[in-house]
């Protein structure tokens, strides 16, 4: 197989524009729950699924009997960048076979802002027939590329999928479906996971995590394998219960 190196790491548009709809999409378009657990409630999740998940995060979470959610691009296999080398479709397989779930994150991990409802549809349209040529069911879960997302495109893929999951960090137990709050696991933001850990203990309601490489070179968009252990562990102790988005979904629901 073809690698292919990356040579930039994108960056996603800052103008006053983008910043304005990025606002918007969190109180537009909305679907509002606010779940009551008996017991806190933590899904763990990779985006765009370097190999490092597949060899250091996946094993960690195995050994605790706990499963994760992978939100797969496939049109990223063989690409080689500063998230290290990613995975490909019979890994994914493998994954899904392990009884992990396999979200969706469009075939080109393209900028949905800058690509538009339509091209981004279509691109979620190829993802969803490479996934199911691997043997891998069509995804019921979603993940926005770096985050990007207006209220129309909101409204368009919560039409296909039952939770879509954001990058913002969380600020209570409410859940928007169409955009759902998420922690960021890195190596800069380790306090700030602790920290929502303790409280989603504390307060019964469900975290959801998310974190790309995990690796002892992490880029600054992952951890390093001892930082992911640290939170493995955190959870444990804590008595939080660990299950995919999609199974999480169903107890909320």
């Amino acid at each position: 197989m073809t690698v292919v190196l990356e040579p930039d790491i994108y960056a996603p548009r800052r103008d006053i524009v983008s910043r304005l709809r990025r606002r918007s999409a969190r109180v537009l378009a909305c679907d509002t729950i606010r779940p009551r657990l008996e017991r806190g409630l933590v899904s763990f999740t990779f985006d765009d699924c370097p190999v490092s998940v597949r060899d250091t995060a996946l094993p960690m979470l195995a050994a605790k009997g706990w499963r994760g959610t992978l939100y797969a691009a496939l049109g990223l296999e063989g690409l080689d960048n500063h998230l290290g080398p990613h995975m490909g479709a019979a890994d994914y397989k493998a994954a899904h076979d392990a009884g992990h779930e396999i979200g969706d994150h469009t075939y080109s991990h393209l900028d949905p802002m800058r690509a538009g409802v339509g091209l981004t549809l279509a691109d979620v349209n190829r993802n969803r027939i490479a996934l199911e040529e691997a043997g891998i069911p069509a995804p019921t879960t979603f993940a926005y590329p770096y985050g990007e997302v207006t209220p129309a495109l909101k409204r368009a893929l919560r039409e296909r999928f039952a939770l879509l999951r954001g990058i913002h960090s969380p600020q209570d137990a409410t859940l928007d479906l169409s955009l759902a709050a998420s922690q960021r696991l890195y190596s800069a933001h380790m306090d700030d996971v602790m920290k929502a850990l303790r409280i989603a203990a504390e307060q019964n309601y469900w975290l959801i995590l998310f974190t790309h490489d995990v690796r002892e070179d992490c880029s600054e968009f992952g951890c390093t394998p001892g930082e992911f252990g640290q939170v493995v562990d955190a959870v444990a102790e804590l008595g939080l219960d660990v299950v995919p988005v999609a199974d999480a979904l169903e107890r909320v629901q």
